[in-house]
């Protein structure tokens, strides 16, 4: 549904801690969460199998993320195949 697909979904999915992975333009990505050795959590986004970008904030990643030097904010329209874990 469209709803399911909104941005603001995706922000609150982050938010809550869900992981989540997703199709764009034919590509698997992943957002998962880690603890690096000073404890410290965030945030890790990645091709599959490719290296992550990691982000300390779930508001900096919302607003940095990006694809191929696109936001992810400004194509979340049009990634398919969501799956929240």
């Amino acid at each position: 549904t469209t709803l399911f697909r909104s941005f603001e979904n995706f922000k609150n999915w982050i938010e809550m801690g869900d992981e989540v992975e997703f199709t764009y333009k034919g590509k698997r990505y992943s957002v998962t969460y880690f603890v690096n050795d000073s404890k410290q959590e965030g945030i890790s986004f990645c091709e599959f199998y490719k290296e992550p970008v990691e982000f300390y904030k779930a508001e900096d990643f919302m607003n940095n993320a990006k694809i191929e030097n696109e936001l992810l904010k400004n194509i979340w329209d049009k990634v398919v195949d969501i799956s929240v874990f």
